[in-house]
């Protein structure tokens, strides 16, 4: 049985349809593009070209789909020449001179560990350092993670990469057909960052014979890959000693250099992302770690499944024998109460409206991802394909949040529609525009253009509130929803008012459940997310822990509403949202503790970024898990009512 899980997470981690392999002949033009500068102390990204480096002769822009954007993708053009299988020992790129505001920004960039981001052939770049430990041999180290340091700090002076040395992997699909022509593949983009003093552009390091020796005995080194964890503060000097640093100063002449050396691998095209995309992980121990808890959870639930069923069967066989209302006791006692609308309908209704919408666009965007539709190739699709997603799932939460609201008794559907159409968007845009204008003032790429708000609010307005109305329209034409028993015209008293906050504590401390069996998932997905040199892309474990997620949340909600049904309290529509909804305070509280252990922020901009987008992000959890607690509780009441008689 493990083994058809284990082939489940293997294959939507691995298939990539949609992305064609591009075939290059011996000589011909790789092309390099330069993406942006980024940190994980800062979570600003840059232009690359915001620092000075050299430029070609013409910059091209390469076209960003809405992820890119949103995400501080910024691909433009290089001036580095690559063809294929033609190694490259000394290249001359350009001179720069950086004036004092231009240091400073090198500075402060290489304080923060800012990473320059290139791509090459879809690929982005990865780290390789040649190093020499004690009591081992020099070994080649790989790091496949995006982006590479741009200098580093030693007593108190600061030095720039810059040369870089550009391993490109190829893989032969020559088959032994003489009518084929000798074609690679490019499977691997490493670069390694090197700082020489250059004394002219006449007299560059990188052509001297102690580097040409050094690149030679690099190629026979063995490689060993690394995760990204454990990469090296920079600063590190590498194999090399005894050479001279490229000094940060004003007005000092900087001369950029690189060089190229393909190497054969026998990666195929189809397996080149799995060192990007497992590096920064033990597959193994995830994978064991999602089984355990899947395991536990589903047991757990079956064992509290089965003891509630034994008891709510054992509830119904004596209400059905003794009608005498009189001397019995427990949640029969309520049944004149129990579809009572509850306090504030409309809100209630515009909440699982939303979270309807959030699911389906949740489900979807799972679905293609673990299909394989939405390739690390292309950047930015897995965002723009929520973002669009979401839009078009409004006619399911306008449909949902009418026939509720109806069900209550609401007559102003409108309103119910507005409000499930602008509350959570609404609020996720409010926060987006704050901290799209501290991004602007810091000068960062990652600064959404207007033409991109506009093409959100397009989105917004012209396809996600229309489509609400519709939805909503469509929702309260229906007939109104029928419930098992008809409504006392008088509420019943309350006699254990006393001890119902009780039971919103528990669901408070229940909550924790629903979080818990993500957890290990959510520490991946928070790397990934806040550590740009990682990246994610295991949907089929996400998978797995999605279902755990919608058994134990449909679970601790019934449970609470069973317990609060039995002290005859009729109050339950809000309990079964709060129970499992509350998860989402126990992520916020996680996203604190990540920050102060796991991150090392010091600005206040990048601060209020990260918990911005913390605070939706557990909002937008909380009101998945809410939603699908009411639901089930929605279900199990009606269930339950509907099999006991009449008296």
């Amino acid at each position: 049985m493990w083994h058809y899980f284990l082939i489940l997470a293997e294959v939507t981690a691995f298939s990539l349809p949609g992305v064609a392999p591009k075939d290059y002949e011996e000589g011909s033009k790789i092309e390099l593009s330069v993406n942006k500068l980024d940190s994980s102390e800062t979570q600003l990204p840059f232009d690359y070209y915001y620092l000075n480096f050299c430029k070609p002769a013409h910059l091209e822009k390469k076209n960003e789909n809405l992820g890119q954007i949103l995400s501080g993708d910024r691909q433009e053009s290089s001036p580095y020449e690559i063809y294929m299988k033609i190694n490259q020992n000394c290249k001359y790129l350009g001179t720069m001179k950086n004036n004092h505001d231009q240091v400073e920004n090198f500075k402060w960039m290489i304080d923060n560990q800012y990473r320059a981001s290139w791509m090459m052939d879809n690929l982005p770049s990865g780290l390789r350092l040649t190093a020499s430990f004690e009591n081992t041999e020099p070994k080649r180290l790989s790091f496949y993670q995006d982006g590479f340091p741009i200098g580093f700090k030693k007593d108190g002076k600061y030095f720039v990469n810059n040369h870089a040395h550009i391993i490109v992997k190829v893989y032969n699909t020559y088959q032994g057909n003489d009518q084929s022509p000798d074609t690679w593949r490019v499977v691997g983009f490493l670069v390694e960052p090197l700082s020489f003093y250059n004394k002219s552009p006449e007299n560059l390091k990188c052509s001297e014979q102690d580097f040409i020796d050094y690149l030679e005995y690099s190629r026979e080194l063995e490689e060993q890959f690394v995760n990204p964890e454990e990469i090296i503060e920079n600063g590190f000097d590498g194999y090399m000693t005894g050479i001279l640093y490229q000094i940060l100063e004003k007005d000092k002449n900087i001369t950029y250099t690189y060089s190229v050396t393909f190497e054969k691998s026998d990666v195929q095209w189809a397996h080149r992302w799995e060192m990007y995309l497992y590096s920064g992980m033990n597959k193994e121990v995830h994978w064991l770690s999602v089984i355990n808890s899947f395991a536990m959870v589903l047991l757990l639930s079956g064992m509290v499944a089965n003891i509630l069923r034994r008891t709510i069967n054992k509830d119904i066989s004596r209400y059905n024998e003794n009608l005498d209302s009189e001397e019995e006791s427990g949640w029969k006692q309520v049944s004149g109460d129990i579809f009572r609308p509850p306090s504030h309908p409309m809100f209630l209704s515009v909440l699982i409206g939303s979270g309807i919408q959030v699911i389906g666009m949740a489900i979807l965007t799972l679905v293609f991802a673990c299909l394989g539709f939405l390739s690390p190739a292309y950047r930015g699709s897995l965002l723009t394909t929520a973002i669009v997603l979401f839009a078009f799932m409004g006619v399911f939460g306008g449909y949902t949040a009418s026939r509720f609201y109806k069900m209550f008794d609401g007559v102003n559907w409108k309103s119910c529609a507005m409000g499930t159409a602008f509350f959570f968007p609404g609020l996720c845009f409010i926060m987006f525009f704050v901290i799209n204008l501290l991004i602007r003032s810091e000068e960062s790429s990652g600064a959404v253009p207007f033409f991109t708000l506009i093409t959100l609010l397009v989105l917004w307005f012209g396809i996600s509130v229309p489509l609400v109305f519709l939805g909503s329209a469509m929702g309260y034409r229906k007939p109104t929803i029928q419930v098992p028993w008809k409504i006392n015209k008088i509420p019943r008293p309350l006699s254990t008012m006393a001890g119902s906050w009780k039971i919103s504590l528990i669901g408070l401390l229940a909550g924790s459940l629903p979080f818990g069996c993500m957890f290990i998932e959510i520490s991946y997905i928070m790397k990934s997310l806040w550590h740009h040199t990682l990246f994610y892309y295991l949907f089929g474990f996400l998978l797995l822990c999605c279902i755990v997620l919608v058994i134990t949340s449909a679970e601790v909600s019934i449970l609470l509403v069973y317990l609060l049904l039995c002290k005859e309290d009729y109050r339950w529509w809000w309990l079964s949202a709060w129970v499992s909804g509350s998860s989402g305070i126990y992520l916020f509280l996680y996203a604190i503790i990540y920050y102060s252990t796991e991150l090392n922020i010091s600005r206040f901009s990048s601060s209020v970024i990260y918990f911005g987008y913390m605070f939706l992000g557990s909002i937008a959890f909380g009101i998945v898990t809410s939603t699908i607690g009411f639901l089930a509780a929605y279900i199990f009441v009606r269930r339950i009512y509907s099999l006991i008689k009449l008296d």
